[in-house]
């Protein structure tokens, strides 16, 4: 029975750490997004989102920009998160090197000049992983700066939770408020 229970643990360790199992909500599917341009009709902003992590572009399901500078892809999230990580499946059929150097921002800002927190440096792997540590904002964006290059993004997952400014609540005096919030 021992045998059994400890076999069942590792399973569920070597579950956890594949990546299987996914223990938040994909934000950016309640969004919307972006581009800076669209090469061709199929490849719209919105595929980045579509939940399809195919990393083929003729499959249909990435997103294209045309050959822009900046070339930028932007997702609204309609409220404040406060936004923990940013995956990003590149094109793996060809030109991951296209997305080298590409910044990943989050803010409040509709004009991508939002603070980074994170910039693309190895394209070896399909899937890219930003840590962006709760900074807040309502848009994410990756944007390609000072070249011109066309922006591909297969798909674009965000993770994290909507941020509640904490209230003061007017019956409370200043010191029972301070307790509270630390509390």
């Amino acid at each position: 029975m021992k045998c059994f229970v400890v076999l069942l643990v590792c399973i569920s360790i070597g579950w956890v750490h594949s990546g299987k199992i996914k223990l938040k909500d994909n934000i950016a599917r309640l969004g919307e997004a972006t581009q800076s341009s669209t090469y061709r009709l199929e490849y719209k902003a919105a595929a980045a989102i579509d939940g399809n992590t195919d990393s083929n572009m003729m499959e249909g399901s990435c997103s294209l920009t045309g050959n822009d500078n900046p070339a930028w892809w932007q997702l609204d999230l309609k409220k404040r998160y406060k936004v923990d990580t940013v995956v990003i499946v590149n094109r793996g059929d060809c030109c991951s090197e296209r997305l080298l150097g590409a910044k990943v921002r989050v803010g409040d800002s509709a004009d991508n000049n939002n603070p980074v927190c994170g910039t693309v440096t190895d394209v070896s792997e399909e899937t890219i992983v930003v840590s962006c540590h709760g900074r807040e904002g309502r848009y994410v964006s990756v944007v390609i700066p000072g070249r011109e290059e066309t922006l591909q993004l297969c798909e674009v997952e965000v993770y994290g939770q909507e941020y509640k400014p904490v209230v003061p609540n007017h019956e409370e005096s200043d010191d029972e408020f301070v307790d509270n919030l630390f509390n």
